[in-house]
Order: C-alpha cells, then structure tokens, then sequence
C-alpha cells in the first residue's frame, strides 16, 4: 500500500487559482478533476491544465494541482476512508459552504461528461439514481440558511453522501471499463 499524503487545502488552492487568475473554485477544480478520475480510471485526462489554468504556465500552480490528482486518484482507487472533498472549513459560513459544495458537485458532473459518460438518458441504475442526486445538489439553492444544528447536521450528511456517491460512482465505472493496472503517475 502506497503511502498517501494528504490533500492540498482548501487556501493552498484558493490561493494558486486567484494567482492563476482561474474563474474556478478550489472546490469546482476538486469536483472536476473526480469526475475525471472516475470517467478515465487510471489514465491521467490533461485537459484539466488548459480549462482550469488557460494559457499559465506556471509550473508550480501545475504542480500542486496535478498533486491534488494524484492523491485523489490514489484515494479513491483504493476506496480510502481519508478521500474527502476539497470545502471550506467548519468555520465558514454555511451558505459559503453549502454553494461550495454544489460547486464541487457541478465539477463533478462537468467532469464526467467532458469524458463522454452521458447523465441523462440512462439506464436505471444505482449509478444512475446517484448521479440524478449529484445534479439535484449542484443546483442547490443557497443563501437563506441558518447556521444551526439542523442545517449543520443535514450539510454534514450531504456531504457524506455527495463523497461515498463519487467512490460508488468511481468503483461502478471502473468495473464497466476496467483499464490497465497503474497507468496513472508512478
């Protein structure tokens, strides 16, 4: 078993994409590069350098990105309990949170669709009601919620849901369309 650090932060991201000048969240770029890594396994999908950076050629930006690939792929790959989505922390407020976490979804969703797998159409499927959640909560409606116990608990619950949907999704697509062992970054 590879020893796995841990994912960049949520500021370590900010910070890279508003110097970057990128139009993206650090959750949006998380949720992309998952759909990614679910629709293509192992193999590394690059198209993520030009969409979230543009023409910046920055390689340290590239390099903590690709970084936040790498171990996501591992993580989820190896169905780890320490896979979690890239959100702000517990002490922002739960509207930020709660668009975040839409945001993370909507990159998911783009993701998975860059890479040809349809959302809509599909058969029934466990998969396919997951994936009709996911597009559910990326349309989620912020904004007027109060920071309570009840909201904390139902946002903490979505966004359990929203992580083992992706694993689910993940370990579903590879079983479609299993792909040589290890072709990702060594």
């Amino acid at each position: 078993m590879n020893n796995i650090s841990s994912l960049p932060s949520y500021s370590d991201i900010a910070d890279v994409l508003a110097n970057a000048k990128s139009t993206f969240s650090p959750s949006q770029v998380h949720g992309l590069f998952c759909g990614y890594i679910c629709a293509k396994g192992d193999k590394i999908d690059h198209r993520w350098e030009k969409i979230v950076l543009g023409k910046n050629k920055n390689l340290e930006y590239r390099e903590l990105l690709q970084q936040l690939y790498e171990i996501s792929y591992h993580q989820m790959s190896e169905f780890s309990f320490e896979f979690s989505l890239i959100l702000p922390d517990d002490a922002t407020d739960i509207n930020a949170r709660t668009e975040a976490l839409g945001l993370w979804c909507q990159g998911f969703l783009s993701g998975l669709e860059q890479c040809d797998i349809p959302l809509k159409n599909r058969e029934p499927s466990d998969v396919t009601e997951t994936l009709n959640d996911l597009v559910e909560i990326a349309q989620v409606n912020f904004g007027d919620i109060a920071s309570d116990d009840e909201d904390e608990s139902a946002y903490f619950e979505l966004v359990e849901y929203v992580r083992l949907s992706t694993l689910l999704v993940f370990h579903d697509l590879k079983a479609i369309n299993p792909s040589e062992e290890n072709n990702l970054l060594h």
